[in-house]
């Protein structure tokens, strides 16, 4: 586009208002940048500094992110170290195998802590306690059964009256 035929007024007019609009603070950025897009060529140092702070500020977010993320990974490494070597210390575990048994079981039963699941893998390892000695088999011979070989519904029946009749003579409530 040509300015010849622009009458001297128009051209005069249309300069002012780019001149207004590039001076004022809220629109200047969106005209350097129409400017820019019409013409790729034209040198504006204001667009290209701007440009040019945000490539490098984008550029060291990126890297502070990637270094915040490396450091909590090492703290989370260094923290499951000194709970592994707590259990070990504590006598918890014997070995290495039984701090995977233990980890194998955190993740299986959902337990977030390395000492109630070495204390649930210790005591999951303890053999139940043996019966004592003094086991009776034949419980059975203190009842005198025959009555109910020979007629159970009416033993049955004898031994739920003497029941009640228990439970009549005795003037406690039930319960206490």
């Amino acid at each position: 586009m040509s300015l010849e035929n622009i009458a001297p007024e128009t051209r005069d007019e249309m300069a002012a208002l780019l001149k207004k609009l590039s001076d004022h603070p809220k629109t200047r950025k969106t005209i350097l940048k129409s400017i820019k897009e019409v013409d790729p060529d034209f040198h504006i140092p204001e667009l290209e500094i701007e440009s040019k702070a945000e490539e490098v500020y984008s550029k060291t977010t990126e890297e502070l992110d990637k270094l915040r993320a490396e450091l909590r990974e090492r703290d989370a490494r260094d923290e499951l170290s000194k709970r592994r070597n707590a259990l070990l210390k504590q006598g918890k575990v014997k070995s290495e195998e039984d701090i995977a048994e233990i980890e194998k079981i955190m993740v299986e039963k959902k337990i977030a802590d390395h000492e109630a699941a070495a204390d649930y893998f210790n005591w999951m390892k303890q053999a139940s306690e043996p019966t004592p000695s003094s086991y009776n088999p034949q419980v059975m011979k203190q009842w005198d059964l025959s009555k109910y070989m020979k007629n159970p519904q009416g033993a049955a029946r004898e031994a739920a009256a003497d029941a009640l009749a228990e439970l009549r003579k005795n003037p406690k409530p039930v319960g206490l």
